[in-house]
């Protein structure tokens, strides 16, 4: 049975098992069901993410990474606090420097869950500090973390730059979320005329695959033409608007209306119209499937169904040269995983676009140290980034470790992530630095996809669903890379989730599924908010929601509003 205790209240959360967790702290407790509903005790309010986590849906055993490596470091913690009660006080600050696992402050594959015992500290607020780019919380910077890097010859420039989004708190109309006029203009001006991720080659591994990419009520063809070289298709014959495929295929030769027969060549060019005696002057109109624009970048693959777009290039910008040491396109697609949410795409997105949520909706991640308050936030034209400080602060709760202290849980735990590494890449993994195989970074190019970076193995997309402004598609990729000299393992194929299936029914996800189910917790719950709200916008913050004010800035220019 699980068991967690909050970070903050201190109070124990136990698996009962059928759905129901007993809270407890001293001699006071309360049972409630895993949604939150009280049941007995003089315990009547609960945390109801962290209820969901301990008594919600449960991944098959074995398959959640996260746990196992907790008990394992809860575990290491025991025996190492053991060993340290016969150290020497000399002893214990030479392990502390070196980061030696004798010390069980340091050296497991997590720093911060390293510890292996929950840090408990009561809410006290993020105080904030004045810096030359504005306020910020009072947690360690990422820029204070790189300057005690073991390898500061190593961090690329690109780590170093801080580009925050300018202006203040930010107030959007409700509408855009909720609205089927909003949602009819986003169809016309964004998805008919945006560069967006339509597929990943290891969908189409061979010439004449192709997939069926649909966006709101419009569908494309993307199939592969060459070895290097793809292309995309609107998804309508052109004598009666039949939709040439319905679905994803393999080895096309031709894409043929199921409906008279029309026929083209996988380059598009036109193969036949049976009896075309009957169709004069027919043929010059026909001759060639109405395409959109091709682009690639990292494995993925990018339409644009506008003839007059910007190149490809100039629309990413500087994206690849942040990603050029992690070789993205050397990742296969090991998990896929898709699920339709009853919120908004923009609502659903938005939830994975700052770390200011972690505190109330992921308590479990505070336990050993964090909180997502000192998480750095940087625009770049079309895309933007979030740097997770793998840092034992937690501002929220006045938890401030001695910057040598931080250091040297940096150093153990990224040589340990470095050992990871080198079993896949060999001597490679020494070109990175610490902050580049220890902290988190998730990187989002308007107007829905979502990379991780560096060593990160997430990839999210989001979609509206069909015409509906209420519901959207969630996607979930993971991309790894395989040892040098192997050949590549087989690309996972989508595992499409229906709308009232748990992400934990899902076990390739691993532990990330529970999160995830945090997170999407909430999102019916903000969709049906917004439509009660009275007061007729929403607040995004000036840094810590600045990627989302960044989103808004953007879709505002596409969407020609003021």
């Amino acid at each position: 049975m699980r068991s967690e205790v909050h970070a903050i209240s201190g109070a124990t959360y136990d698996d009962l098992g059928d759905g129901r967790v007993r809270v407890h702290k001293g001699e006071s407790y309360g049972i409630f069901d895993w949604e939150g509903r009280w049941e007995e005790g003089d315990i009547t309010r609960a945390d109801p993410h962290l209820l969901q986590y301990v008594g919600g849906p449960d991944l098959p055993p074995g398959v959640d990474e996260m746990a196992a490596q907790l008990d394992a470091a809860r575990e290491k913690a025991a025996q190492a606090e053991q060993e340290t009660q016969e150290l020497s006080a000399g002893d214990l600050a030479e392990d502390a420097y070196t980061g030696s696992v004798r010390d069980p402050r340091y050296g497991v594959r997590n720093m911060i869950m390293a510890q292996g015992q929950t840090t408990v500290a009561k809410y006290v607020g993020d105080p904030g500090r004045e810096t030359e780019k504005g306020p910020r919380s009072k947690g360690i910077s990422f820029h204070e973390v790189l300057a005690g890097d073991t390898y500061p010859e190593r961090i690329p420039p690109e780590l170093w730059e801080d580009s925050p989004m300018t202006g203040g708190v930010t107030r959007v109309p409700t509408e855009r979320f909720t609205s089927q006029a909003w949602h009819d203009l986003e169809v016309e001006k964004l998805w008919k005329k945006v560069w967006q991720y339509a597929a990943h080659v290891d969908d189409i591994p061979e010439v004449g695959d192709y997939i069926v990419y649909d966006i709101a009520h419009l569908s494309y063809i993307v199939v592969r033409t060459g070895e290097d070289e793809f292309k995309a298709y609107n998804n309508a014959c052109l004598h009666r608007g039949r939709q040439i495929r319905e679905f994803d295929g393999k080895k096309a030769t031709e894409f043929r209306c199921p409906f008279h027969g029309w026929c083209w060549e996988i380059d598009g060019s036109l193969r036949e119209i049976p009896s075309e005696w009957d169709f004069p002057e027919v043929r010059e109109d026909a001759s060639h499937l109405r395409e959109a624009k091709t682009g690639t970048w990292g494995g993925f693959v990018f339409i644009n169904p506008d003839p007059d777009c910007e190149p490809f290039e100039d629309f990413i910008g500087s994206l690849p040269q942040h990603y050029a040491k992690y070789e993205y396109e050397k990742r296969y697609k090991q998990m896929h995983v898709a699920k339709v949410i009853a919120a908004n795409w923009k609502i659903t997105q938005e939830a994975f676009m700052e770390g200011y949520h972690v505190m109330a909706t992921h308590p479990q991640a505070m336990a050993f140290g964090g909180d997502g308050a000192n998480m750095q936030y940087d625009v770049f034209g079309n895309w933007c980034r979030a740097i997770t400080v793998g840092a034992n602060t937690s501002p929220q709760r006045g938890i401030y470790p001695d910057n040598e202290e931080i250091f040297a849980m940096r150093r153990g735990g990224a040589e340990m992530a470095r050992e990871g590494l080198r079993q896949v890449m060999g001597d490679k993994a020494d070109i990175f630095c610490d902050a580049e195989v220890l902290d988190g970074y998730f990187n989002n190019l308007f107007p829905n996809f979502h990379p991780w970076g560096c060593f990160s193995r997430i990839v999210y997309r989001f979609r509206p669903y069909g015409d509906d402004p209420d519901r959207s598609i969630m996607e979930v990729l993971y991309l790894v890379p395989w040892p040098e000299g192997e050949e590549m393992p087989p690309a996972a194929q989508m595992h499409w989730l229906e709308e009232d299936e748990d992400f934990t029914l899902a076990p390739e996800m691993g532990g990330l599924a529970r999160v995830l189910n945090q997170d999407c917790y909430n999102l019916p719950k903000i969709q049906k908010g917004l439509k009660t709200k009275q007061d007729p916008y929403v607040y995004f913050s000036a840094y810590s929601e600045g990627k989302i004010r960044h989103f808004h800035e953007l879709y505002d220019q596409w969407l020609g509003v003021e």
